[in-house]
């Protein structure tokens, strides 16, 4: 489940009138998703963004959690909290509480004079650029874009202790249906290369194709099927990181 939250700058200058979607940022937000693997219904997931230390940073937090019948059979509680810049979007933080099927795992990433120092049992470093985006903070990244068809954007990514370099375009517009309504949408897809190798797995995100730039849908597609998060309410503010529980409708299988 941790992959599905996985993926994608703009630079919004301190002093300057900010863009409608910080705007957004600056007076928090709170987005709510179904988790569907294949075509059965099998979680729930949170993702909010807040200004922190005086405005000159967001903190961004996302929480998965498994539910349903799939939850009975898979036990999945993942939270990764990150602490962008706002100037610039780079990632300064990242701290991951993961528990999948029993296996927790507990880090802390701080990024500083251009060096990423990864806590787990021990200290690991890497040097990374400035700005470097992680796997959460680059949706929000790419909302500040302008997201026209035919649209490239290029970036540097971190993620568990590896750079990559990041190619996402905008493909098409589509409209999607969505439990928190129907939206004209703009297709991405981000290619992720490590060392020139890319990625197996395929990313995609629809963003709503407005000021807002919601994301409306995530899919990552992998070798034993895709997993997909799909917009199911949006609200302004945070008032909590947990997400609502699913109802006994959104259990049953999609059709």
């Amino acid at each position: 489940m941790k992959g599905i939250l996985a993926i994608l700058a703009a630079v919004a200058f301190l002093g300057a009138t900010p863009a409608p979607v910080e705007t957004t940022f600056l007076a928090g937000e709170t987005l709510d998703y179904t988790l569907t693997w294949m075509k059965v219904t099998g979680g729930t997931a949170r993702m909010t963004i807040s200004p922190v230390e005086e405005k000159t940073a967001f903190r961004i937090t996302s929480v998965a959690r498994s539910g349903g019948g799939l939850g009975r059979l898979v036990k999945v509680r993942d939270r990764i909290v990150t602490t962008v810049a706002r100037e610039d979007f780079s990632t300064l933080r990242i701290v991951k509480d993961l528990d999948e099927r029993g296996n927790k795992l507990q880090e802390t990433t701080v990024i500083d004079d251009g060096v990423a120092t990864r806590k787990r049992k021990h200290l690991r470093k890497l040097p990374v650029p400035r700005p470097v985006l992680d796997p959460i903070s680059v949706i929000y990244h790419l909302r500040t874009l302008d997201l026209s068809p035919g649209k490239a954007y290029d970036f540097t990514l971190y993620a568990d202790l590896k750079l990559y370099d990041v190619h996402a375009r905008v493909i098409r517009r589509e409209v999607v249906q969505t439990p928190a309504g129907t939206f004209n949408c703009v297709l991405i897809e981000p290619d992720m290369k490590n060392a020139g190798v890319a990625r197996e797995e395929r990313l995609f995100i629809w963003y709503s194709d407005d000021d807002r730039r919601l994301p409306v849908r995530i899919r990552t597609e992998v070798k034993f099927g895709s997993v997909t998060a799909t917009l199911r309410a949006v609200q302004g503010g945070v008032d909590s990181i947990e997400a609502p529980a699913l109802t006994p409708a959104e259990t049953k299988p999609a059709r």
